[in-house]
Parts: structure tokens; C-alpha cells; sequence
């Protein structure tokens, strides 16, 4: 009982401390969420890197059929009795420069993989932003159910002071119970306790918010939104085709299956020979005698040029079982690719389902509500009648605040079931 009473006022001092600090807090809409975790969170942000990492691997691969050109320094010195034989000490830089003629079309396929590489992170990335906007919606409406929440707990907890103060003068009166007045107490106490909770997840879901939209552990913010407002219940229709065309999860798997094919075809290009061609020049200096062709000279220069031809002859069936390897693995992701359709396809199904089954929530706890509240009226009239007892009006207030919190999260549900279905249709709204 204590506790409660330093509680009490505890609450409504913070309560007022916020609501001045209010004023001066950044107003957030859905929409403007939903822009800051895209342009904030740090799932996006790394698929961002990761898409960086690809575009560096494409030119990587563009620049494979390009020539190289490498240099070295070498100095040496010899002693007694190599020196005998050799230059006793010189220094000796090198240029090579190397060109791929043929490669039985591995350079030219590995292009292909690089840009499939390419177009698979800006999937995932798609993939990344789709999963970021559901779970800002989510705790966005989780947000603004958690505010709506704490509004019900003191208007729960007027109604109960109000009969307290009711039943406590027909006690001092003689015309009730101290078990009466006993009861709304206890029920006090515990709307109290249901406040400190609602209060903490509000707090929760402020962070959570936070966290997902970029802004870190910074609160400093208030929702403008409301979940008790009015509702269109109007379903989205798609077709599986169109859906197909838009979940990036699909894309994935098809240019994943695109890519292990191309890896096939480089697979196959092992069997090919590949030819290169390379040429350096290279030069001395040094201890007379360092030219071997003019010993009196202690300086040369000379140059060379290769033909390499490489040609696969026996490697005891290691090629050929890495490319049935591969046809099994191109095998098991048109499998993937085919699950997948098909999950999607039940989600899909769930989706609605569970969208329309929280539209049907909506009715009947509306209606709830109003029965609830008329439930109500007509008791603390009957009690001013003095017809029936404070028990009952407190059974009724009990019915109408549990009404009120079950319109909430029927709202709050329908609207991340809404979100949710966006996401499963391949649809943004950002």
C-alpha cells in the first residue's frame, strides 16, 4: 500500500515532466520512419557494403583480359668461391608484361558470374529494406498501442477513484460495505501495476523504434498516429505472377540459379587450353664482368618473350565429377526455387487470412466496446438508485476496460498484419 502511494504521485509528476518536454520533441510519422531505416539502419547499410564488395569483384573481373605489367629490383653479392664464377655484387631491375590470349571463354564467363554476383546483393539488399519497413511498421504500432495503453490505464484509473470516493461515502454513510470499498482498492492497485508495465513497454517499444529507424538510443520523439482511429478494410489483390515478379527472395534464387550455371560453363572450360603470352626486359649492373657476353662491361640489358600453351590431359576424372557436382548442386536450386514459390504462395494465403481475421477483431470489439460502455452507464445509474452495488459497477468498469484494451490490439494487429501483407505481395510504400 505504501509503495503504491510514493508510486502514485511518482507517475503523474513524470507524466507532466513529459508532457511539458513534449513540446520541444520531434514529431515522427509513419512515413518518415520508414525513410530514416532506410536510409539509417544498419542491415541496410551493410547490404549497402556488401554491394560495394560485388561491384569491386565486377571489376576485378573486367579487368582479367587486360595485360599486366609487373617490376623488380634485385641486388645480390657473392662470396669466395661463387665470386669466382659469378658477378661478385650488382643490382638488377626486371619489367614483365603478361597477356591471356585464350582461356576457353573462363575470362568472359567469369564477367558474367561477377554481374550475377552484382545483382544478387542488390537483391538481398531489396530483400534487407523489405524486412527493415515491416519491422518499423511493427514497432511503430507497437508504439503508438503501448501510448493508447497507458490513456486507458488513467482513464481506468479516474473511473476507479471515482467510485472509491463514491462507495466511500455511502460506507461513511452506513449504506454500504467495507468489503466494497476493499475491492475497488485492490483493483486500483492493480491498474497501477498495469501502468508501471504499460509504461515500461512504451519505453521498450520507444527503443526499439529508435534502434531499427537509425536514430540509436535517442527517444527524443513522439507519434502523431493513433490506432483507434477509422479503418478501411479494403483487401490488396494480387496475382501469384505479379508476386513472383516483385519478392525479392524469388529474384535471388533465380539469378543464384543463373550464376551456378555460369559456374557449370566455367567448369567445362577446365577441359579447354589456355594460351598466354609474355615479354620482360631486364638489365644489370654491377661488378665488371657482370655481361657475359662483354666481360669487360659491368652493365647489360636484354629482353625475352614466352608462348605459354596449357593443356589439360589426365587428371583422373577430377574435372568431370566437379562438373556433375555442379549439375547436382543447379539441380538442388531449382528444387529451392520451387519450395520457395510455393511457401509463398501459403503466405500469401496466411496473409490475407490473418488480415482478414483481424478486420473481423475490429468488428466484434467494436462492438464489445459499445456494449461495454452502455454496460456501464447503466450501472452507475442503477448504482446512484441505489438498485445494485458498488461490486457490480466495478465488474462493469472492469468489462469496459478490458473492452477498450481488446480494440487496441485488435488495431494494432490489423495494422501489422497490413504492413505484413505488403511485404509478402512484394509491395513497398516508401
Amino acid at each position: 500500500m505504501s509503495i503504491v502511494r510514493y508510486i502514485t504521485p511518482l507517475l503523474v509528476s513524470t507524466a507532466l515532466l513529459a508532457s511539458q518536454y513534449t513540446t520541444a520533441q520531434r514529431v515522427l510519422t509513419l512515413e518518415e520512419a520508414r525513410k530514416l531505416a532506410v536510409t539509417r539502419n544498419n542491415n541496410l547499410r551493410a547490404a549497402e557494403e556488401k554491394i560495394g564488395a560485388a561491384k569491386a569483384q565486377k571489376a576485378i573481373a573486367g579487368a582479367k583480359d587486360k595485360p599486366t605489367l609487373d617490376g623488380s629490383v634485385t641486388g645480390f653479392y657473392f662470396s669466395s668461391p661463387l665470386n669466382k664464377l659469378l658477378p661478385e655484387y650488382g643490382v638488377s631491375p626486371m619489367v614483365t608484361a603478361s597477356q591471356p590470349l585464350y582461356s576457353g571463354g573462363k575470362i568472359k564467363l567469369g564477367k558474367a558470374a561477377a554481374d550475377k554476383g552484382l545483382e544478387i546483393a542488390e537483391e538481398q539488399k531489396a530483400l534487407t529494406t523489405a524486412e527493415v519497413i515491416l519491422a518499423t511498421e511493427s514497432a511503430y504500432w507497437q508504439v503508438v498501442a503501448a501510448k493508447e495503453k497507458i490513456k486507458l490505464a488513467d482513464q481506468y484509473a479516474k473511473q476507479l477513484d471515482g467510485l472509491y470516493r463514491e462507495l466511500n461515502n455511502a460506507y461513511t454513510a452506513g449504506l454500504t460495505y467495507k468489503n466494497d470499498l476493499l475491492q475497488v482498492k485492490v483493483q486500483q492497485n492493480d491498474n497501477q501495476l498495469n501502468l508501471i508495465r504499460t509504461n515500461d513497454a512504451w519505453v521498450l517499444a520507444r527503443l526499439n523504434l529508435a534502434q531499427i529507424t537509425g536514430l540509436g538510443d535517442s527517444t527524443d520523439f513522439v507519434l502523431p498516429d493513433s490506432v483507434l482511429g477509422e479503418f478501411n478494410n479494403g483487401t490488396l489483390h494480387r496475382s501469384m505472377e505479379e508476386i513472383a515478379a516483385n519478392r525479392p527472395e524469388i529474384k535471388i534464387l533465380q539469378k543464384s540459379l543463373e550464376s551456378e550455371k555460369i559456374q557449370e560453363k566455367i567448369l567445362k572450360a577446365d577441359f579447354r587450353p589456355s594460351v598466354g603470352l609474355s615479354a620482360g626486359g631486364l638489365a644489370g649492373f654491377g661488378k665488371q664482368g657482370i655481361n657475359l657476353g662483354n666481360p669487360s662491361s659491368n652493365a647489360f640489358a636484354a629482353y625475352y618473350g614466352m608462348l605459354q600453351i596449357s593443356m589439360p590431359i589426365l587428371d583422373w576424372g577430377q574435372r568431370k565429377q566437379k562438373i556433375k557436382q555442379q549439375q547436382h548442386n543447379i539441380t538442388a536450386q531449382q528444387y529451392q526455387l520451387q519450395e520457395t514459390k510455393e511457401k509463398i504462395s501459403l503466405e500469401v494465403q496466411q496473409a490475407y487470412l490473418q488480415l482478414n481475421e483481424s478486420a473481423k477483431r475490429i468488428e466484434l470489439s467494436g462492438a464489445s466496446l459499445e456494449q461495454a460502455e452502455e454496460n456501464l452507464r447503466l450501472s452507475n445509474d442503477r448504482l446512484k438508485a441505489g438498485t445494485i452495488t458498488g461490486q457490480d459497477v466495478l465488474e462493469a468498469q472492469t468489462i469496459w476496460q478490458q473492452a477498450n484494451s481488446n480494440i487496441i490490439d485488435a488495431k494494432t494487429a490489423y495494422r501489422i498484419s497490413e504492413a505484413n501483407l505488403y511485404k509478402i505481395l512484394g509491395m513497398t510504400r516508401f
